[in-house]
């Protein structure tokens, strides 16, 4: 399996686009479930221009926590609505959606394994940050895009069958 481990410098790469003419206000966090979330920031005299737009399919990660939490906060936007995040984080984006499937890169993200390597990277700064160049060092499996497909399908099936049973528990309980 070892063989198929691509760097992930050769498959992302960084996006920089600011929110100019405030196309919005959709302020995103990323919770440490690796799940975007509204933002529990005051931002009551902020310039939200200076905030990094995001869009459906890419990446947003937060650099600066890893090493305190142990875990790489990062996720991947699913909407078609825009929003915006904050400057400090890293946003990027699948260069070929074709070699890799940005929900495939997710998973993987997702897994303990990539997060004891990412604290594995991390400074020794006082907050445990990460850097970019760290981040596309690393490596993850890149099989052919029939193989990412039949894991994502796999692993969305398992989690509507969960999504179902806390339902069932739910009017059990109810």
């Amino acid at each position: 399996m070892k063989e198929n481990y691509q760097p992930l410098k050769s498959h992302i790469k960084l996006v920089d686009v600011r929110n100019k003419g405030l196309q919005t206000t959709n302020l995103l966090g990323i919770n440490i479930d690796k799940f975007f979330m509204p933002s529990v920031a005051n931002i009551i005299g902020t310039d939200l221009t200076k905030y990094k737009l995001i869009k459906r399919n890419q990446f947003a990660c937060n650099p600066m926590h890893v090493g305190r939490d142990d875990r790489m906060p990062i996720a991947l936007y699913d909407s078609d609505e825009g929003a915006i995040v904050s400057p400090a984080y890293f946003t990027f984006e699948i260069i070929d959606t074709i070699k890799l499937l940005p929900k495939y890169a997710m998973l993987w993200f997702m897994r303990p394994e990539f997060d004891r390597e990412c604290f594995f990277y991390t400074d020794s700064s006082v907050r445990g940050g990460i850097t970019w160049e760290a981040i596309c060092d690393m490596k993850l499996p890149v099989p052919d895009i029939e193989r990412q497909k039949a894991v994502i399908e796999a692993y969305e099936i398992i989690q509507r069958r969960i999504e179902l049973k806390r339902k069932i528990n739910d009017n059990l309980a109810a």
